[in-house]
């Protein structure tokens, strides 16, 4: 399904009911907006590890703009205040009230972005492996240089300042770094992840080249009310374990769990794990 706002049509997927029956009475239940990491990747990088929560909640996946199988724009257009404004008017296109979000990777900043820009629309927000800013980058380098071959630290930088050529370049880095991103290497689950999205290496190379060594959401994060649930994982290269731990020292109403067997993706690592620790912070009392 499209959605036509902000001048682009953005895909978008959703998953579980909204209502359903107990006893006499037709119940609403929660939605929660999941925000894919990239940037250059799509919604598919959830599925299917999120569709258990749909038990209890209904799931919008969305494609941002560029992304996956919603429209190419300028890749100018595409900073992390545009997709933060993309989420929000989606939510209103859709007609919801105030929202769960949950943001991985990249989609994590923009999940941050969105709680400063928009802190009426949303009612609790769930950050999975991410950062509150550029400081990733030499935070990843520093994890990478004890656990990665000579070849993936060679060719790390590449991707990371948006030096990408073309779409067999994207795959041959691929190929070579995707193992760091997981703890434990299931190569049928490695080649079905890494296989599913719809790349888009143009947006890719814009957002880390210009966009990415700007974003710093630090000095607002303070200001934001709502509950959070930080996800941190022990053998996460990309975002670690010290990055979830400032944005947990940052946000005045936020936990901490750690995933101590996972990478990057500790909502496949350690699904089961995964879904518990999300529902049970979901069911919790808002403040």
């Amino acid at each position: 399904m499209f959605a036509a706002i902000n001048d682009t049509r953005i895909y978008f997927d959703i998953e579980g009911s909204g209502y359903v029956p107990v006893g006499d009475k037709m119940v609403k239940r929660p939605v929660l907006f999941a925000i894919h990491g990239g940037p250059g990747s799509d919604h598919s990088d959830f599925k299917p590890w999120l569709t258990p929560l749909t038990e209890q909640m209904q799931i919008v996946y969305l494609d941002q703009r560029s992304n996956g199988q919603s429209d190419r724009v300028d890749p100018a257009t595409c900073t992390l205040e545009q997709l933060a404004d993309d989420i929000e008017a989606l939510r209103v296109y859709l007609g919801f009230n105030k929202i769960h979000l949950l943001g991985h990777s990249f989609g994590g900043m923009v999940a941050q972005v969105y709680a400063t820009r928009y802190p009426d629309s949303l009612e609790k927000l769930l950050l999975i492996c991410t950062a509150p800013s550029f400081e990733f980058y030499p935070a990843a380098l520093d994890f990478a240089s004890r656990v990665a071959t000579e070849q993936q630290l060679s060719v790390i930088p590449e991707l990371f300042e948006g030096r990408i050529q073309d779409d067999d370049h994207l795959f041959r880095w691929w190929d070579v770094c995707y193992p760091l991103y997981f703890h434990v290497q299931d190569e049928e689950v490695m080649r079905e992840t890494g296989n599913r999205p719809i790349g888009s290496l143009e947006v890719a190379n814009y957002t880390f080249k210009h966009f990415i060594p700007l974003y710093d959401v630090r000095q607002k994060l303070s200001a934001v009310q709502a509950q959070t649930l930080i996800v941190g994982a022990r053998y996460d290269w990309i975002t670690p374990v010290s990055q979830a731990e400032e944005i947990h020292r940052l946000l005045p109403h936020s936990e901490l769990a750690l995933f101590e067997k996972s990478g990057h993706m500790p909502f496949i690592e350690e699904h089961a794990d995964f879904i518990k620790v999300i529902l049970g912070f979901l069911a919790k009392e808002a403040l």
